[in-house]
């Protein structure tokens, strides 16, 4: 029975850009409805409902995480019932200050292990330096079961290295979940209507041999450091790949993923078009136009703090600041970068700028002092 599960795996319906444009030509104008007023007006109020928060911080992101959660805290709109901080110690002094809504939650806590998405990945015979580039996504993915049994129907999970400026809200008053349109799949310059969907992809390619039926809506990955979860959508996404696969979602998780890619799966690609696609109702899209700095681990570089300081005073809703494990190996198996623009990176790329505005990306040197006005 496991062989026969094993040959399922390697024959699952593999994205084809060719086959889907039509059908998300047919959904952009849907999709586009769903965007048209950018938000509910109003402030702060109890009559958006709530939502908990989840960040996952890493070692190398605690010099900024102070400031991510006091981001949330200042900015979104929707009442927050509890910030829970997964690391594998515990801050020093926990961020938010005297809030007793932000407590710290000890990764072995988590559904499953780092250690345990090592072991696993060996087993199959990957690479297990991606062990927690895996562990983080499906941290996120499997966040409920951290949380309190009364947890509200919706999780904002956001990037310990990044942190909103300006006041935001993650679930309209109508219930409806508000996702980011995120990255282009392909990171071409133009305006934002002039993406369209890459011929390969491993995040794609992934997530449709993960959950059968699922494709992707439009160009955008979702992918931009936050995403809200609801409940009834995510339990339906684990499910459905359980089922398929006749396993746990983690292992099935790892299993798709692309074992030739140092990123060779999304969490935030996976959920944004399954939500989308199957629950189109309950959520809503929109462009968070953001500054990130990307570069390698190392001494020296940007910090998150410094970065969102060089944006006060600027249009930007959001900035972040990212330390990259294995940085130069990430973007060269990037599905993201074309070869033109990888060519123009060089053999060992510095730090970058991405900036989005509207769906449109510029890229450039992320260079002191930096300037984000």
């Amino acid at each position: 029975m496991l062989a026969t599960r094993h040959r399922v795996l390697r024959t699952a319906r593999r994205y084809d850009a060719s086959m889907q444009q039509q059908w998300v030509n047919a959904a952009a104008s849907t999709l586009a409805s769903e965007t048209d007023g950018e938000l509910p007006d109003g402030c702060r109020s109890e009559a958006l409902p709530p939502v908990a928060v989840v960040i996952l911080a890493a070692e190398k992101d605690m010099s900024g995480l102070d400031v991510c959660v006091r981001g949330i805290l200042a900015h979104c709109l929707n009442p927050v019932t509890t910030v829970q901080v997964i690391a594998q110690r515990r801050p020093r002094r926990l961020p938010g200050g005297i809030d007793s809504r932000v407590v710290w939650c000890p990764e072995h806590r988590c559904t499953v292990s780092s250690q345990a998405v090592r072991a696993y990945l060996r087993a199959l015979g990957r690479d297990s330096s991606t062990a927690s580039w895996y562990f983080q996504q499906l941290a996120k993915l499997l966040c409920f079961a951290v949380l309190p049994v009364d947890a509200p129907q919706h999780i904002l999970v956001v990037d310990a290295d990044f942190v909103f400026l300006m006041d935001t809200a993650f679930v309209d008053n109508r219930g409806r979940s508000v996702l980011p349109y995120g990255y282009p799949l392909s990171w071409h310059p133009g305006p934002s209507d002039a993406h369209r969907l890459p011929a390969r992809h491993s995040a794609l390619e992934a997530a449709g041999r993960l959950v059968p039926g699922w494709v992707p809506v439009d160009a955008y990955s979702g992918m931009q450091h936050h995403i809200v979860f609801d409940r009834d959508i995510l339990n339906a996404l684990l499910q459905q790949a359980e089922d398929a696969h006749g396993m746990p979602f983690w292992q099935a998780f790892l299993r798709t993923a692309d074992p030739g890619k140092w990123t060779g799966a999304s969490e935030y690609v996976l959920y944004r078009h399954f939500a989308a696609r199957f629950y189109p109702g309950r959520v809503r899209h929109r462009h968070v136009d953001a500054v990130d700095v990307i570069q390698g681990e190392g001494p020296g570089g940007f910090i998150l703090p410094e970065v969102a300081a060089a944006a006060q005073g600027s249009s930007l809703r959001a900035v972040g600041c990212h330390r990259f494990l294995y940085y130069t190996e990430r973007l060269a198996t990037m599905d993201y970068i074309p070869a033109a623009l990888r060519r123009t990176l060089g053999p060992v790329p510095g730090p970058l700028r991405l900036r989005l505005e509207d769906g449109t990306l510029t890229i450039g040197q992320a260079v002191r002092p930096l300037t984000l006005v």
